[in-house]
Parts: C-alpha cells; sequence; structure tokens
C-alpha cells in the first residue's frame, strides 16, 4: 500500500513539475464574422505593421504569436464608412481570439495557458 501511494505522488510531482507557461509571447487569432470581406492592420507593441488584406466573411487566422504589451488593430469593412480601430493589451502566456462581430463591433475571447 506505501508502494501505491508513494508510486501516485510521484506521479503526481512528475505531471505537475513540467506544467505552466514561461513567459511565452500571446497569441492573437482573428475572426471575421461579418458578411462582407475586412482589411486588418495590426500594430505589434514593439512597432512593426502587419496587414492581412481581403479577410472573407466566416475566415479564422492561424494564433499569430505577438510580444507583450499593446496590439492595435484598425479593421476597414467593405461598405462601413469608419474603420473599427480597437486596442488590445495582451500579457504573456495568453491566447486571445479577436472576434469582428456581425454587428461590426469587436469582442474577445482571453484564454490562460
Amino acid at each position: 500500500m506505501k508502494t501505491l501511494i508513494a508510486g501516485l505522488c510521484l506521479s503526481l510531482i512528475f505531471l505537475t513539475a513540467g506544467c505552466g507557461c514561461k513567459g511565452e509571447s500571446p497569441t492573437v487569432t482573428l475572426v471575421n464574422n461579418t458578411a462582407t470581406k475586412a482589411n486588418i492592420q495590426i500594430k505589434t507593441s514593439n512597432g512593426n505593421t502587419e496587414n492581412i488584406n481581403n479577410v472573407d466573411p466566416g475566415w479564422r487566422s492561424a494564433a499569430r504569436p505577438f510580444a507583450s504589451g499593446s496590439i492595435e488593430f484598425t479593421i476597414a469593412i467593405q461598405g462601413v464608412v469608419d474603420p473599427i480601430v480597437y486596442t488590445l493589451p495582451v500579457g504573456d502566456c495568453t491566447d486571445y481570439v479577436l472576434l469582428i462581430n456581425a454587428d461590426n463591433t469587436v469582442s474577445v475571447q482571453r484564454k490562460d495557458r
């Protein structure tokens, strides 16, 4: 019985020792839930700019890693006059999904790693 308990304790220690996130970059996935195409400009916290053009409705990007800090998204939706500007503060060890909603608003889902 003691051997079984000791084995279970050791297994638990080994399983939890490798868990957790230590300073890994956050990721952002973009989802276009509007009825038309969108162009997205992404200004990262380190000053780089990325453009994703002609994003089809229903499109979901792969998760993209970014440096921690504030990421600014400028979203131009086909047929909508004013672009949406959205700033997302991101932290290490977190995955975010940025949703461009059907009503041309933005919402975010967050999941800690």
